[in-house]
């Protein structure tokens, strides 16, 4: 390889880099932020260091007070019974980051619908005194972030053909 080849080639390089860092790896992280935040879901829990399971919902405990619907108990934890809290969970790019969020689309429902879920709140429901404890699914995330660098060093190592 000649001195002029081999700076094309380094030339080529920083151009796929460049390209990579501003249009394929802000996807490939948004992709995997959302799933695995949906995975919590199915987790019934949201997974820093380890899965922290969420607090047991009363629908899935017997009350005393009659029959159990047994839809209602079999039915995951957050998933409701439309699944749109973890089907609203998507990315967008903006310069030199990715967001993260979640915003369903259910008639009737406040806007902070998921921050009510994640964060919980103590005046919630009609007359505001429903307690709603948090069920935390869209946070920072060690094993999250473990993933995201894996995912980029497996794209550089392709990109530079290591």
């Amino acid at each position: 390889m000649t001195v002029d080849e081999l700076y094309r080639y380094l030339d080529r390089m920083e151009e796929d880099l460049k390209r990579g860092i501003q249009e394929d790896l802000p996807d490939m992280i948004g992709v995997e932020a959302v799933n695995h935040f949906k995975a919590g879901f199915q987790n019934e829990g949201f997974t820093d260091q380890t899965l922290e399971k969420w607090p047991e919902s009363k629908r899935r405990k017997p009350t005393g007070k009659g029959k159990l619907n047994w839809s209602d108990v079999l039915r995951k934890t957050l998933t409701g019974k439309t699944g749109n809290l973890a089907e609203s969970i998507t990315y967008d790019k903006e310069p030199g980051k990715v967001v993260i969020s979640a915003n369903p689309m259910n008639s009737g429902a406040e806007d902070n619908y998921a921050a009510v879920h994640n964060f919980g709140t103590a005046n919630a429901g009609r007359g505001h005194k429903t307690v709603i404890p948090a069920r935390k699914f869209l946070a920072h995330s060690q094993v999250l972030n473990q993933k995201i660098v894996e995912r980029i060093e497996r794209y550089i190592a392709n990109v530079l053909k290591l």
